[in-house]
């Protein structure tokens, strides 16, 4: 069974889907607009641009731009007069992937898909309602423009997991404070915690001094006699 039978009557997306995102749009803007079409093909591309606050000539440049891709097709009908946008092309461009063999790509670009893979597939099943497109471009400005490492997001994540906060603001606000205190790669959040926990041990066994030393320093005091010292 393809990934398109299995999801052609269901608006919710693979998780294999979203972690190829970046192989089968052209990019986030793509998607944005594919998206609304795959919950509705029957839509005007003016009711699209209302929607994500684009101009109809942008959306009409997007919808080219799938066209072009082989990600979506629009179908003129002559009897109605209506456009009807088939993204089961999508789809089918994931099937492709799968069971094709990988291309050969250099180590930049495939670090780059790989770290945008692991942030989806990491924040997924942890965002209450999965991962919204907007949320996935947030995800990509934070490696390209913030310049945060994938692994370093990952440990902001698990930090907001541990503390029953998972949310895009919240976790970032976790990335900056680090950043600022000079923490910027995973190492550095291991080391600081490991420090912390060092400190908080040492302060458990350094004991108050005990009433028996208070009592064996008032006996050698009197027996040297500085009680009677004026």
């Amino acid at each position: 069974m393809t990934f398109y039978d299995q999801y052609k009557k269901n608006i919710v997306l693979p998780e294999l889907f979203l972690a190829h995102l970046l192989d089968i749009f052209p990019n986030l803007a793509s998607f944005n607009v594919w998206l609304y079409f795959y919950g509705n093909e029957s839509l005007a591309p003016s009711q699209v641009a209302a929607y994500l606050q684009m101009t109809t000539a942008e959306v009409n440049q997007t919808i080219e731009i799938l066209a072009e891709s082989q990600t979506m097709t629009a179908d003129f009908d002559e009897i109605t007069g209506n456009v009807r946008f088939d993204t089961r092309l999508a789809f089918a461009k994931l099937d492709e992937l799968l069971a094709s063999p990988l291309p050969e790509v250099s180590a930049e670009n495939d670090d780059s898909v790989s770290d945008i893979s692991r942030l989806i597939a990491a924040f997924e099943p942890e965002m209450p309602g999965g991962l919204t497109p907007i949320n996935i471009e947030e995800l990509q400005k934070w490696l390209t423009e913030d310049k945060f490492e994938a692994d370093l997001i990952l440990q902001a994540l698990r930090e907001a997991a541990l503390n029953r906060k998972v949310a895009l603001p919240y976790i970032r606000a976790i990335l900056r404070n680090w950043r600022n205190d000079g923490i910027v790669t995973a190492r550095d959040v291991a080391d600081n915690r490991e420090e912390r926990e060092s400190y908080k041990t040492n302060q458990q066994t350094a004991a108050p001094l005990s009433e028996e030393f208070f009592s064996s320093a008032d006996a050698l005091r009197k027996a040297w006699g500085f009680d009677n010292a004026e």
